[in-house]
């Protein structure tokens, strides 16, 4: 069965908002599994639960079919990133980085903390981004382009 996620992208003064959990050495774009909604309200409720912050999806930018390694697991997936505006008086613009608490894991897991941090968009080739794709495709949004990805399992890395 096919995992849908949905994910966001967050831009702020040419800069992304990443997060990585404290097992993993690579950082991934916020966003998570659908449960039994639609896509939109499905990131909406996913930032409220990671970043505490109600958001404006707004452009869907890149649709990616993404086969993985997630904990020596397969995952099939098909993924929906949109971008995302946080609040105008939201705090976390100002932060280089913070912690949350995950309290909502996928595949039974415990709570964990995740660490965002914004990452200057030029400077992406020296971070570890999975899935790989996205160090190029977030270089290149375009205006209403929605982008069309297939990615099958990699070899080194998981996801």
């Amino acid at each position: 069965m096919k995992h849908i996620r949905t994910v966001a992208i967050i831009i702020h003064d040419s800069k992304i908002l990443f997060h990585s959990s404290q097992d993993y050495d690579y950082w991934t774009l916020p966003g998570g599994a659908l449960e039994q909604e639609l896509i939109k309200a499905g990131l909406i409720r996913e930032m409220r639960e990671e970043l505490g912050e109600e958001v404006v999806v707004k452009e869907l930018k890149i649709i990616a079919e993404n086969k993985f390694l997630y904990r020596g697991s397969e995952i099939d997936s098909i993924e929906f990133y949109f971008t995302v505006k946080l609040p105008e008086n939201s705090s976390l613009i100002a932060q280089n980085s913070f912690t949350k608490v995950e309290e909502f894991g996928q595949f039974n897991e415990e709570p964990y903390m995740l660490t965002f941090k914004w990452i200057d968009i030029s400077k992406l080739a020296e971070f570890l981004i999975l899935p790989r794709f996205l160090v190029t495709e977030l270089q290149n949004l375009k205006g209403n382009q929605v982008k069309h990805i297939e990615n099958n399992i990699q070899k080194n890395h998981e996801n």
